[in-house]
């Protein structure tokens, strides 16, 4: 077993926990597991039954100058594995990582011109700001998950990035699709996005993983509506009623559950992008997590071994750049529900304490200039 690096933390990246329900005793918790060292910047992932407990005003008391951003959560990855109803922070020390951050509010006004004006904007800051110690940068986003804005926000991001990675998480809130937000140094805010651009002295690698099997089932979506992620057709009959057909069973039985063990991917190059169903709506048409579009070619996934594709993962992460001293994680919702369906949610969980992964439940990966569901993404930190 790998020796878990949250038994001995280091002095470039900290972790914290709570529990508490009170914002002195989450304040009191957070800071005293992360000491007062001088942070570039710390990032908190939390339960949405959080969002009105003023937390944040207490921490940024006592962390006067650290600018604080993170985003609600359908879960947290912890030092314990996976929690609900948690804060985990993650500190980056101030001697190895650097931040300069950008909010974009208002996102149902965000247009492409506009995000590419504040990108290129960003990014010329940052590179005149860059450290020759810090040779190594990445693009976080952290976004609203109910804002319907990710695929904009990623197109626009990622063509004014030049050659800096990007990797995000859409907001979650559990299971609920009520109210999601975000941390803008150390603000709740909603309908809106942070980018960080990141610089670091430890080395930086994004990746993503999934476990898809690809069926021989496909879809064409001959009907649509866009702007509202909206597939009224499938092969020219009602969406709901294609794809029972292709399951073998009654529209009436369409469930989350149906939508997460068979994905409809988009299959090019060798790889599989999923576009997760989010509902059946009472027109027999479905309502998607991604961007879609007429003329798509869906083709019917099945989930695979969840256990085996993480294990798959965390081996070619530390063949390839040797082992991480922590792994910042975006894992779907859509993911977690499965593992607790097929009863591997324990095991995931271990996986993930044992390679030192801190993050959370998201309702949306992004990775370069896309914006998908049932992945676990996120950026591997070297020594």
């Amino acid at each position: 077993m790998t020796t878990s690096f949250f038994e001995k933390q280091v002095d470039s990246l900290k972790v914290a926990v709570s529990r508490k329900d009170h914002a002195e005793g989450i304040s009191k918790d957070i800071i005293g597991q992360l000491g007062t060292d001088n942070y570039a910047f710390i990032l908190i992932f939390f339960s949405s039954q959080y969002s009105t407990v003023p937390f944040l005003d207490e921490l940024k008391k006592h962390f006067i100058d650290t600018p604080i951003y993170g985003c609600s959560s359908a879960g947290e990855i912890t030092p314990n594995g996976i929690l609900e109803g948690s804060i985990v922070a993650l500190g980056f020390c101030g001697e190895e990582f650097g931040v300069n951050a950008t909010f974009i509010p208002n996102l149902d006004e965000f247009t492409i011109g506009l995000g590419q004006t504040m990108v290129s904007e960003a990014v010329n800051e940052f590179q005149l700001k860059r450290h020759k110690d810090k040779p190594h940068s990445i693009a976080l986003m952290l976004v609203d998950g109910l804002s319907y804005r990710e695929e904009q926000l990623v197109s626009a991001i990622n063509s004014g990035l030049k050659d800096i990675p990007l990797i995000g998480g859409s907001a979650a809130d559990g299971f609920n699709f009520e109210e999601t937000c975000i941390i803008n140094d150390a603000k709740i805010e909603q309908n809106a996005a942070t980018l960080l651009l990141i610089e670091s002295r430890p080395s930086l690698h994004i990746f993503k993983s999934d476990s898809f099997i690809p069926t021989p089932i496909k879809f064409v979506v001959t009907k649509a509506d866009p702007e509202n992620r909206i597939v009224h057709e499938l092969n020219a009959m009602p969406a709901a009623t294609a794809y029972a057909q292709a399951l073998g069973i009654q529209e009436n039985e369409l469930d989350l559950l149906c939508f997460a063990s068979h994905p409809l991917c988009v299959c090019f190059g060798g790889q599989c992008y999923t576009r997760s169903i989010k509902e059946v709506n009472e027109d027999g048409s479905f309502s998607f997590y991604c961007a879609i579009d007429e003329g798509i070619v869906f083709t019917l996934s099945d989930i695979g071994d969840m256990v085996k594709g993480i294990n798959s993962t965390f081996d070619s992460i530390s063949s390839q750049f040797g082992q991480p001293q922590l792994i910042l994680g975006f894992d779907c919702v859509l993911r977690r529900m499965m593992s607790e369906i097929n009863q591997s949610k324990e095991q995931i969980s271990q996986i993930y304490r044992e390679n030192r992964v801190i993050g959370f439940n998201t309702y949306g990966e992004q990775i370069h200039a896309m914006h998908l569901n049932q992945t676990f993404s996120g950026i591997a930190i070297g020594k």
